[in-house]
């Protein structure tokens, strides 16, 4: 089968992009902090509970992986959930609510990703990611405190906490959003903000937000721009910049940017 040569349109468009993201970059500068930081271990952690989001997950992996093999960063990761062994994005069946009927997700695609360390046994870290999905309500609505527990315990040590998506419930109900602003699924945002923490200046229209060492982002693929900031901000532009070239994949690089609020009523502009 032969291929169709690319349009001229296209090939411009392309050239345009490249372009500006490459002027993007050549006006930042790496400060010294963050050469500092590329001569560093740094020990990243990812909870993971049954039902987690795929995306939440496994696309921020894969910036970190490109870091450290492509970016020659020294990064250790671990997977941290209740017991060591394999959880399934599938969450098993149960009620969104009391009262309402059972759900059943048997019928769902399932990843399985297997879990290095308990919260009990994790090692330091200097990054945590908490993802969200569709677990997110069982482990609401079961009253298993154990992941905000874990984020209590380990938050004053980590360089920076990271939420995806429904993530953010655990970190309003660990405590550590109280007074901070953050941001979180559009989708589910009234369930996440309402009777979740305290004070949170919760942010309707945002890809990702950050207050002091906590970044916090919006649903699902926000995953991947907020992870790319971070990255960016710890190590600094030059690196990063040719990762995602690599995966062929273009950061919105705006955190206001959300027309996902509006999709979803959550702002009107």
């Amino acid at each position: 089968m032969m291929l169709e040569p690319l349009r001229f349109p296209t090939i411009v468009a392309a050239a345009l992009f490249v372009a500006a993201f490459a002027q993007s970059s050549n006006n930042e500068t790496t400060t010294p902090e963050q050469r500092l930081n590329g001569k560093r271990t740094l020990s990243v952690g990812m909870v993971v509970f049954p039902g987690w989001q795929p995306m939440d997950v496994y696309g921020p992996i894969d910036i970190l992986y490109m870091m450290s093999s492509w970016g020659k960063y020294k990064m250790t990761f671990s997977v941290i959930a209740q017991e060591v062994g394999n959880v399934p994005s599938m969450p098993p069946p149960h009620r969104h609510q009391p009262g309402a009927p059972v759900s059943d997700w048997g019928h769902v695609i399932s990843s399985q990703i297997h879990a290095t360390h308990t919260f009990a046994n994790a090692p330091a870290l200097d990054v945590l990611f908490v993802p969200g999905g569709m677990g997110t309500r069982l482990v609401d609505s079961s009253n298993n405190t154990e992941i905000e527990q874990f984020i209590v315990k380990r938050y004053p040590r980590l360089d920076y906490l990271i939420s995806i998506c429904t993530g953010a419930v655990f970190l309003a109900k660990a405590g550590v959003l109280n007074g901070k602003r953050a941001t979180t699924n559009k989708a589910t945002y009234n369930w996440v903000t309402q009777g979740h923490g305290e004070n949170i200046k919760w942010e309707p229209n945002a890809r990702w937000t950050v207050d002091a060492n906590i970044w916090t982002s919006s649903g699902v693929t926000a995953g991947l721009d907020a992870t790319y900031a971070l990255m960016k901000h710890i190590y600094g532009p030059e690196e990063v910049d040719k990762v995602m070239a690599l995966i062929e994949y273009a950061p919105h690089t705006d955190p206001t940017w959300d027309p996902f609020a509006v999709f979803h009523k959550v702002c009107w502009f």
